[in-house]
């Protein structure tokens, strides 16, 4: 039969499918003898079988779970939620991979009129008792019951305003048992219901709130953005509650057993006295640095740095640690592999091997590939001569710098990144409710908040510029204006941050390329001797050909040649070119646009001596570079000093019905072929200039839009000719290859074998044309593609 529930003793890191990543590893470490609160596991299958509204199994999950928690109350001494010690314990989702912050943790369940009274006893701390059971009743109806937040907050606002106080903790025992009771009223006037006394009916209506935020819009888009729609269900922990709020003597915080934004050995994170590890994790305080828990509680902090140490050789793994300390004694809440930035990865990933901890193949294996596209990012150039205003400091979030315009409402954030602008967006908290408007912005400043928040780990992993907890900051969303010290800032205005020192720069500040890191450099190396296949880069112009080259590219796979000609010297010649009808001017502009363009293949080839370069020839239809509108055609024409009716006449004689079926790619080299000439001769003399100079240009031209054997025959006749014109078929080693994305192609691929150098397959136009759908959607929408891949997916019943 089917088991759903397990004792912390009974699982290990072995059983992460039938306990979720949270379950094994807790097991783990309970294993290791390390001191975490005791507790049971709940499967995800029991979350899997709750989704399909299966009753039998739910109720076994509640028999199971009965017996487990009387086996926890014997072996403590405890009941839950009753008695002069009552068991007071804490649910925490968790799925097989990680998902921080997505759905919330509840504590405190088993607190009711009863209970109270005996953690007040027990406690010898009447304060902590009553506003442990306030908070549980406030977190517990919004989660549970489904009551807004603003319901309790206008609630504690009253009685804060009356009371003259600005913190809901400086309240005294009879104004929170008052406000428990307006908590009550609130729930029976929006819901109908009492609050629930009963511990275990909290406990069931927990998981069910837990179960159906795994459900929810917000859980189903991370999963849908982090490729997790695999993942059927989440687990979940119960686990005996340690009281961080109990006296001056306890406290929460965070660990990592290396910087996660530099790598560095050694402890960092946050902590601070006196409150829960949620509260901590929320983004809306700014807690005290982890380095000062060693003046503090030297003890606690020798202690935490030996079981660190511990976790991360067992699990071989930067490690991310939740902990609590209750009267001076110190308990691990968790322990997971740390979510790190990309330059962290590389050189923890480095470091562990160096330190015997890791092999260099399971380096390699460990290190999430997806997250290198984010190693290149921009930094502060710091000219001596360069003038900065800096208007505001913070906290590093990231290492990273960026320029933007000050967005303050983060609904407008979809619409201004369509639009293609460099968003930062400004926001009172560091919090999980910013995920998909961070996904589409270059920075991030806040007001409150810490590095080790929940949402902090995405601004790490895509390297976001941001400074959080702005100290000098405060923000008017009504009037969508911020204050920072004496300046004020409006919605739109352009600032440039820096992550790395969490500094906030008035107007937009020159930013480079960073470095490669010599770690990354000793990864590649590693990988070389393990690879079966190269890895090329996608480049159009020499800028991005020698960054790709430093991060190790291994030729340039695709270098689009369109991109080259938005430089405006280029694209008024190319214009020019394209609005003509006289055959003899186009070719004389053809032929000086020959003369510029060489120079920046000369430079690819140079940067990219001895290694393929494929290089796409002019794949758009030519009306897409003359424009349609009234106001740039009158401007073009006086640029261009023609009459406007000649660009109106062109324009309109070029435009194609349907862009992406029309005269675009190979097709121009038949109807116009001194286009695809000029390309090719540049190619040939920026290589046979190359070869002058010492260097082994290897030129791949591909042929886009190819749709059979004898069309790509007619234009490689062409490219032949050139090369012939040239000199460069006998002095220059080069290749003729076909881009498939026509269906046609794709199924005579055998035939295009026959005369083509190389075929590369364009998932862009292919998927378009096979399949009817846009291969590249919209960030946040992806459930316009997500009915069309389900009936791909789907099986038929049978």
């Amino acid at each position: 039969m089917q088991r759903y529930v397990y004792l912390f003793k009974e699982g290990s890191a072995l059983m992460r499918p039938q306990l979720g990543l949270k379950g094994s590893r807790l097991s783990e470490m309970y294993r290791m003898g390390l001191p975490i609160p005791p507790g049971l596991v709940i499967s995800p299958e029991a979350c899997i079988k709750y989704a399909e509204n299966n009753r039998t199994h739910i109720s076994q999950v509640q028999e199971e779970l009965r017996e487990k928690l009387e086996i926890l109350e014997k072996s403590l001494g405890q009941k839950f939620g009753q008695g002069p010690n009552p068991l007071i314990v804490s649910l925490r989702p968790g799925a097989e991979v990680q998902m921080p912050g997505i759905i919330k943790d509840i504590v405190n369940i088993g607190l009711n009129d009863n209970s109270v009274l005996g953690l007040a006893i027990k406690s010898e701390n009447q304060l902590f008792a009553w506003n442990a059971y306030r908070q549980f009743v406030e977190d517990f109806s919004i989660s549970a019951m489904n009551i807004h937040p603003n319901r309790f907050q206008a609630a504690n606002n009253k009685i804060l305003n009356a009371r003259s106080l600005k913190n809901l903790r400086e309240l005294a025992v009879d104004d929170i048992k008052q406000l428990i009771q307006d908590y009550f009223k609130i729930i029976n006037r929006y819901t109908g219901r009492k609050f629930p006394q009963n511990p275990d009916e909290q406990l069931w209506l927990t998981m069910d709130s837990i179960y159906n935020a795994w459900k929810s819009p917000r859980a189903v888009g991370y999963r849908r953005m982090n490729d997790l729609t695999h993942i059927k269900g989440t687990g979940v922990t119960l686990q005996k509650m340690v009281f961080s709020t109990l006296n001056n003597n306890s406290g929460a915080g965070i660990a990592f057993t290396r910087n996660p934004l530099t790598g560095e050995k050694g402890l960092f994170g946050d902590f601070m006295m006196n409150i829960s590890l949620d509260d901590l994790m929320s983004g809306r305080v700014t807690p005290k640095r982890l380095d000062m828990l060693k003046n503090n509680l030297p003890n606690i902090y020798e202690e935490l740095e030996t079981l660190s140490k511990r976790l991360e050789t067992r699990f071989q793994d930067v490690q991310n640690i939740h902990f609590a300390i209750e009267n001076g004694a110190l308990h691990l809440l968790y322990s997971k592999n740390a979510k790190l930035a990309a330059e962290a990865e590389v050189k923890t990933g480095v470091d562990l091997v160096n330190e015997k901890i890791l092999t260099q193949r399971e380096c390699i294996n460990l290190i999430y590939a997806p997250l290198l596209q984010y190693l290149p990012h921009k930094l502060i150039d710091h000219k001596e001569n360069q003038v900065k205003k800096l208007i505001g400091k913070g906290i590093s979030g990231s290492t990273a710098s960026a320029t933007g315009k000050i967005i303050f409402n983060k609904e407008k954030v979809n619409e201004l990144a369509k639009k293609g602008e460099n968003i930062i967006l400004f926001s009172k908290d560091c919090s999980t409710d910013d995920y998909v408007a961070l996904t589409l912005v270059k920075g991030y400043v806040t007001q409150f908040g810490s590095a080790t928040a929940d949402s902090s780990i995405l601004i790490r992993e895509r390297s976001i510029a941001s400074v959080l907890s702005c100290k000098d900051l405060e923000i008017n969303e009504q009037r969508t204006e911020c204050r920072i010290g004496d300046h004020i800032l409006k919605e739109g205005d352009v600032i440039t941050i820096n992550g790395a020192k969490g500094e906030i720069y008035e107007g937009a500040v020159p930013l480079i390329d960073a470095p490669v890191i010599p770690e990354y450099e000793q990864l590649l190396n590693w990988a070389d001797g393990f690879k079966k296949m190269k890895v090329m880069m996608n480049a159009n112009n020499p800028h991005e050909v020698a960054l790709g080259k430093a991060y190790g590219a291994e030729g340039i796979g695709l270098c689009k040649s369109e991109q080259m000609y938005l430089e405006p010297s280029k694209l008024k010649k190319l214009r020019r070119a394209i609005i003509t009808d006289s055959l003899d001017e186009r070719k004389h502009v053809l032929e000086e646009l020959v003369q510029i363009q060489k120079e920046d293949y000369k430079t690819l080839f140079r940067l990219m001596s001895g290694k393929p370069c494929i290089i796409r020839i002019l794949d758009p239809p030519l009306h897409s570079f003359v424009p349609g509108d009234e106001k740039s055609q009158k401007e073009l024409a006086a640029e261009l000093e023609i009459p406007v009716e000649s660009i109106i006449s062109q324009h309109a004689k070029l435009a194609q019905y349907n862009p992406s079926l029309g005269l675009r790619g190979s097709r121009l080299a038949v109807v116009y072929p001194e286009f695809i000439q000029f390309e090719v001769k540049s190619i040939f003399i920026a290589a046979l200039e190359a070869v002058e100079e010492g260097i082994t240009p290897l030129p791949c031209i591909e042929l886009p839009m190819i749709s059979s054997a004898k069309e790509f025959t007619i234009v490689k006749k062409v490219i032949t000719e050139i090369a012939i014109e040239t000199g460069a078929q006998d002095k220059i080693k080069f290749q003729v290859g076909a881009l498939i994305e026509i269906p046609r192609a794709a199924l005579t691929t055998n035939e295009l074998a026959k005369v083509a150098d190389f075929l590369q397959f364009g998932s862009n136009d292919l998927t378009q044309m096979t399949l009817s759908l846009i291969h590249i959607s919209e960030p946040t929408r992806p459930e316009r593609i997500s009915y069309a891949v389900f009936c791909l997916k789907k099986k038929k019943k049978t």
